[in-house]
C-alpha cells in the first residue's frame, strides 16, 4: 500500500456505521423534510385566524377600550365597595360609592379642567416667546431653534388634549351610560366571573390561576394608586410653585407634571421641562433656578423614597415600560389610550411576578423531602 490517504473503509472502525449516499429508502419510497397536510393546514388556519382577529379588533376597538376602561375603574374602586359593604348589601354599596365617586370627580374635575383648558390655552401663547428670549440671549437655544421646536410642541399639545378632548367629551355622553353600566356590573359581579373561570380549570392549575389573577391585580391596583397618589403631590406642588412665582400656565404646568410623573424616575423631570423654560425665558436665572430645585427634589424624593417604598408592596416596574406604553396609548388613541395602556402594562407585569412567585412556592412545595442522615 502507498503513502497516500487511507480509503473510509480503512480509516474509520467497523462499529461505526458509513452516513447514507442518499435518503433513506423506505418500502413507501424516499423519505424527505417537510410539512404534513395537517401542519400546513395548521399554519395557515392560524394565519388566517390572526388576520380575522386583527381585522376584529380594528373594528370593534372602541368597544374594547370600554371594556378595559370599565375594568381598570372597577380594580381601583373596589377596596371602598369592600368597605361599603362591611355594612351594606352588596348592590347598595357598589351604586352608593359609584355616585359618591363620580360627584366627587365630576366637582373636582370640571374646574380643573376648565382651568386647565383656560390655562393651556395661555401656555401655547407664552411658551413661544420664553423661548424666543432664551434663544436670544443663548446660542445653543438659537441654534436648536427652540422657539420653533416647542411651539408646535405645545400646539400639537393643545390639539390631542385641550380641543380633542373636549370635542369627544361632548360627542361621547351616551358613551358614558354604557360604561357606567359595565362598570356597575364589573363592581358587583367582577369576583364571580373570575371564580367562574377558575372553576373551569382542574387542580391544582385552578388554584394557580385564581392566586395569580387575585395577586397581580392587588399588585397592579397598590402601584396605580399610589403612583396617582405622587402625581397629586407632584402636580400639586409644581402648580402651587408656578402660581406664587407668578408664572403663565400654572394649571397646566402642574397636570402636566402630574400626568408625566407615572413615568418612574424621570416623568416629574421631562414635565417640568415647560416650567422651568417659562421661568427661565420669562423671569430670568433666580426664578429658574427656584423651579428647578423645587423639581429636581421632587424626582429625588419620588426616586430615593416614595417610588421604593411603593414597589416593595407591589411590583418593581421602572420607566422603560410606561414610557413605551405611554407614547405608544397616546400617538393610537390619545391621552386616555396612554393611561389605560399603562394602567394594562403594570397590572399584566404585576400579574407575571405573582406568576413567578407561585411557581416558585409550588416547586418548593411538591419537591421531595432532603433525606436525613442516619
Amino acid at each position: 500500500a502507498g503513502t497516500g490517504m487511507p480509503r473510509y473503509r480503512e480509516a474509520v472502525p467497523e462499529s461505526v456505521p458509513a452516513p447514507p449516499a442518499g435518503p433513506e429508502r423506505t418500502r413507501h419510497g424516499f423519505e424527505y423534510v417537510g410539512l404534513s397536510v395537517g401542519s400546513a393546514a395548521l399554519l395557515v388556519g392560524a394565519v388566517v385566524t390572526a388576520v380575522v382577529l386583527g381585522g376584529v379588533f380594528q373594528a370593534a376597538h372602541r368597544t374594547f377600550g370600554w371594556v378595559v376602561a370599565c375594568a381598570v375603574v372597577a380594580l381601583l374602586l373596589d377596596p371602598l365597595v369592600a368597605l361599603a359593604d362591611r355594612v351594606l348589601p352588596r348592590v347598595f354599596a357598589v351604586l352608593i360609592v359609584l355616585i359618591a365617586v363620580v360627584a366627587l370627580l365630576a366637582a373636582i374635575g370640571f374646574g380643573v379642567v376648565r382651568e386647565a383648558a383656560d390655562s393651556l390655552e395661555q401656555l401655547t401663547e407664552e411658551a413661544p416667546r420664553a423661548a424666543a428670549e432664551l434663544e436670544a440671549r443663548y446660542r445653543w437655544a438659537a441654534d436648536a431653534d427652540l422657539e420653533q421646536r416647542l411651539g408646535d410642541a405645545v400646539d400639537e399639545l393643545d390639539s390631542r388634549i385641550r380641543s380633542g378632548a373636549v370635542s369627544q367629551a361632548t360627542d361621547a355622553a351616551p358613551v358614558y351610560v354604557v360604561t357606567t353600566v359595565l362598570m356597575l356590573f364589573f363592581l358587583a359581579y367582577g369576583k364571580r366571573y373570575i371564580d367562574a373561570f377558575c372553576n373551569q380549570l382542574s387542580e391544582p392549575r385552578r388554584s394557580r390561576w385564581r392566586a395569580v389573577i387575585y395577586a397581580g391585580g392587588r399588585r397592579g391596583r397598590t402601584w396605580l394608586l399610589g403612583s396617582l397618589l405622587l402625581a397629586v403631590v407632584a402636580g400639586t406642588v409644581v402648580g402651587t410653585t408656578a402660581w406664587v412665582l407668578d408664572l403663565p400656565a400654572a394649571v397646566s404646568l402642574g397636570v402636566l407634571v402630574g400626568l408625566l410623573s407615572t413615568l418612574p424616575l424621570i416623568g416629574i423631570l421631562v414635565g417640568g421641562v415647560p416650567a422651568a423654560l417659562l421661568a427661565f425665558g420669562l423671569e430670568g436665572w433666580p426664578t429658574g433656578a427656584v423651579v428647578a430645585v423645587v423639581l429636581v427634589a421632587l424626582q429625588l424624593f419620588e426616586a430615593v423614597v416614595a417610588r421604593p417604598g411603593l414597589e416593595r408592596r407591589c411590583v418593581r416596574v421602572g420607566p422603560t415600560v410606561p414610557l413605551v406604553v405611554g407614547l405608544l396609548g397616546f400617538e393610537l388613541y390619545g391621552l386616555g389610550g396612554s393611561i389605560y395602556g399603562i394602567a394594562l402594562a403594570v397590572i399584566g407585569m404585576a400579574a407575571l411576578d405573582a406568576a413567578g412567585q407561585v411557581r416558585e412556592r409550588s416547586e418548593v412545595e411538591t419537591a421531595p423531602a432532603a433525606a436525613t442522615p442516619s
